[in-house]
């Protein structure tokens, strides 16, 4: 039984790794095309896999920078919550589950799927602000997910706190011991 939990927990930290890098990729991208646009301003009509905001930047710059810097924070932040379970899976020890510092990961991936709901939830406003004005954003849909990783963050919060009464279980049960 454990040999097969290690295989899967194996499987589980490659494919972590793969996400991990592939978020990476898209949010070096995004990054990358921002702040080229910004000097070449043709670069807007195509950022990223076709995503066009030539007409936000023609009616205004800083409404321009505005979305996309919220935007690079989103990925940005979805790498980074991916590199905390990273982090997770090389400490977790099936031995001696409870640890602090995978109660701490655990607590900082939850706090970090909060941040992500919450500027979803800030860029959908800010998009559905945009679309009253003729800017071309009609389409767009990069804040979409907020309630998925707000609730993501409850749940982990949850298992943070579970953690953190493990770690005191079992240190109570290696004193009696």
């Amino acid at each position: 039984m454990k040999s097969k939990t290690n295989s899967i927990l194996n499987v589980l930290r490659v494919l972590t790794w793969v996400i991990f890098l592939g978020l990476c990729i898209k949010a070096g991208s995004l990054l990358f095309t921002f702040i080229y646009s910004l000097f070449k301003p043709i670069v807007s009509h195509d950022l990223y896999l076709g995503l066009n905001l030539s007409q936000l930047y023609s009616y205004h710059l800083g409404y321009y920078v505005g979305l996309l810097s919220l935007v690079v924070s989103i990925w940005v932040l979805k790498a980074y919550l991916f590199y905390d379970v990273i982090k997770i899976f090389s400490k977790i020890n099936l031995n001696n589950p409870f640890s602090a510092e995978v109660a701490k990961r655990i607590a900082s991936t939850s706090y970090t799927a909060l941040s992500i709901g919450i500027l979803s939830v800030i860029t959908s406003g800010y998009v559905k602000w945009l679309i009253k004005k003729p800017v071309g954003v009609e389409s767009f849909s990069y804040g979409n997910g907020a309630s998925e990783f707000l609730l993501m963050a409850a749940i982990l919060f949850v298992i943070s706190q579970v953690f953190n009464r493990g770690i005191e279980i079992q240190s109570e049960n290696e004193l009696t011991v």
